[in-house]
C-alpha cells in the first residue's frame, strides 16, 4: 500500500524536493536563531558596540526574512503539491468506481461512496503535503535541539530525556484514541451523506407528482 501510495509522488518530484528542502532550511534556521539571540543579548550587547550590534540586528531580520519565505513556500507550494496528489487519487477513485458492477451498487450506499471520495481523500491528501517533511523534521528537530542543550547543560539534557519515555507513551495512548475518534467521525460523515442523499430523491420523488 505504501508503495502504491508514494508512486503518487513520481510526477511531481521537483514540487516535493522543493517543499521538503525548504522545510529542512527553516527547521535548521529555528533550530540557529535561539542560539543566536542568546549570543546577541549575551556578548554583544554588554560590549557596548552598537555598530556592531546593529549589524547583528539586521543580520538577525535577515535570518527571519529568510526563514520566513523559506516557510511561504512550504505553506503555498506544499499545499500545492497535497492538492495534485489528492486529484490523481480523486480521479483513480472515480475511474474505479464507474467500472464497478451493478450487483456492486445494490449492495453500496452512494453516501459512504460521497465520503471516501471526497472527505477521506481531502485528509489523504494533507498526509501526502505534511506527512514526510513534518516526520523528518520533528526527529530532526528533537536530535539536534537534544545535542544543544546537552551542549550547553549536560545535567538538564539528561533530566528532559528522562522525560521522553513519559510523553512517548502518552502520545501512542492518546493519539490512538484521536484516531479512532477520528474514525468514528467520518463514519458518521458517511452516514449523514446516506441520510441526505435518501432525503433529497425523496423530496424530489414527491415533487415530481
Amino acid at each position: 500500500m505504501l508503495k502504491q501510495f508514494f508512486s503518487y509522488y513520481r510526477p511531481h518530484l521537483g514540487l516535493f524536493w522543493l517543499d521538503f528542502g525548504c522545510a529542512v532550511v527553516s527547521g535548521l534556521l529555528e533550530l540557529a536563531f535561539p542560539l543566536a539571540v542568546t549570543a546577541f543579548i549575551d556578548h554583544l550587547l554588554p560590549q557596548g558596540d552598537w555598530t556592531l550590534t546593529l549589524a547583528a540586528a539586521g543580520g538577525l531580520l535577515a535570518l527571519y526574512a529568510v526563514n520566513a519565505g523559506l516557510l511561504t513556500v512550504v505553506i503555498y507550494w506544499g499545499h500545492k503539491l497535497g492538492i495534485n496528489i489528492e486529484t490523481a487519487m480523486r480521479a483513480r477513485a472515480f475511474d474505479h468506481l464507474t467500472r464497478l458492477s451493478w450487483r456492486w451498487y445494490d449492495r453500496a450506499r452512494t453516501g459512504k461512496l460521497v465520503a471516501r471520495v471526497t472527505r477521506d481523500l481531502e485528509e489523504i491528501g494533507e498526509v501526502a503535503h505534511h506527512g514526510p517533511e513534518d516526520a523528518f523534521i520533528a526527529l530532526m528537530t528533537f536530535v539536534g535541539a537534544f545535542l544543544l542543550m546537552f551542549w550547553i547543560n549536560p545535567q538538564l539534557a539528561v533530566i528532559v530525556a528522562l522525560v521522553v519515555p513519559a510523553m512517548l507513551a502518552l502520545v501512542i495512548v492518546y493519539g490512538g484514541r484521536m484516531t479512532a475518534t477520528w474514525r468514528a467521525i467520518y463514519s458518521r460523515v458517511g452516514d449523514f451523506n446516506v441520510r441526505l442523499e435518501e432525503t433529497l430523491g425523496g423530496v424530489r420523488v414527491v415533487q415530481a407528482f
